[in-house]
């Protein structure tokens, strides 16, 4: 059996009209990945998130707790948040 690739030619018009698409569809999609994932958030939302950014297991990050990470209490709400800025300042002068 001879198989041939199915091949669909535009006009050029429609071609652009396409590669336009297909690249605003692109875009979306990582706009609202980059919201859901709060990759461009300045904050770390909890002791694990931070953990996972900085690579360590809970047990290493109470230790640099301990030893002045710079780490946000929010005790209204039994929470601790991290800065990314302070705390790579903070990691830097380690």
């Amino acid at each position: 059996m001879d198989e041939q690739a199915l091949r669909v030619m535009l006009p050029p018009e429609y071609d652009e009209q396409l590669k336009k698409q297909v690249m605003t569809t692109i875009e979306v999609a990582i706009k609202e990945a980059r919201r859901q994932t709060a990759i461009d958030s300045p904050w770390l939302p909890s002791k694990q998130a931070i953990a996972k950014w900085l690579e360590l297991s809970p047990g290493t990050l109470t230790i640099l707790i301990n030893n002045g990470l710079p780490i946000h209490f929010l005790p209204e709400v039994d929470k601790a948040v991290g800065n990314k800025r302070e705390i790579t300042e903070w990691m830097l002068k380690l």
